[in-house]
Order: C-alpha cells, then sequence, then structure tokens
C-alpha cells in the first residue's frame, strides 16, 4: 500500500536552495503529499497549479500536455502529470536562472514514484 508519508519524504528530497514546495496532488487540486514550509501554502500551490494544469490541457485537446513552466513574480512553478494525479515544484527566484535544474528534478521524481500511483490510482 503507497502512503503518503512516504511520498512526502521522496518529496523532501527534491526540496534545496533553489525548490522550495513540492506536491502531488489529485486532478481536482486536493494534495496527496507535499514537503514545504506550512500546509497552507501547500494548498494555496496545490489550488492554482491544478487549476492551471486542467485549464490549458482542457483548451489543448490536440496535443498531450506534457509540462508546464510558470514564471511567477516570486520564482517559477513546474507542473506535470504523474499518472492520474499532477506533480508541482515550486522554486523560488533563483529558479528562474536554474530551469533546467527544476525541470529535471521534476522528470526524476516523477519517474520514481510514477509506478506505485498508477498502481495506487488503479485500486481506487
Amino acid at each position: 500500500m503507497l502512503k503518503p508519508k512516504v511520498i512526502s519524504q521522496a518529496l523532501r528530497q527534491t526540496l534545496n536552495d533553489v525548490v522550495k514546495a513540492a506536491m502531488i496532488m489529485t486532478s481536482e487540486g486536493s494534495l496527496i503529499a507535499f514537503a514545504a514550509d506550512t500546509d497552507k501554502e501547500a494548498t494555496i500551490y496545490a489550488a492554482i497549479s491544478a487549476n492551471i494544469w486542467n485549464t490549458y490541457r482542457k483548451k489543448n485537446v490536440y496535443t498531450e500536455l506534457k509540462y508546464q513552466i510558470l514564471h511567477c513574480e516570486e520564482g517559477v512553478i513546474y507542473i506535470t502529470n504523474v499518472g492520474p494525479m499532477i506533480l508541482c515544484l515550486v522554486g523560488n527566484s533563483k529558479a528562474i536562472n536554474d530551469l533546467g535544474i527544476l525541470k529535471a528534478k521534476g522528470e526524476a521524481i516523477k519517474s520514481h514514484l510514477e509506478e506505485p500511483l498508477l498502481q495506487f490510482a488503479a485500486l481506487g
């Protein structure tokens, strides 16, 4: 059985001086697991990320959306799907200069969690 605590530990490994938060959420934005300074921050990031991801995914029906990198006032957000769920990494202002690192971290954690999350989704 997949445990949110184990996922949170894996997400915590992505955090450094560039990545300040990492989350796995449902496509509706409900948090499954996260690594962030506060619950409130994670909830806000999840709601915004899920909304943006779903808006672009629905508008872009002819191609499959792989990931998004969004520049924000205080940094950068990387969003991608992991099976039926959404992965979000939030980078601080330093991440603007390290987009490749942010994307690489996102792809690494995605490949690490994709199979267990697909199995978990198949059960539900």
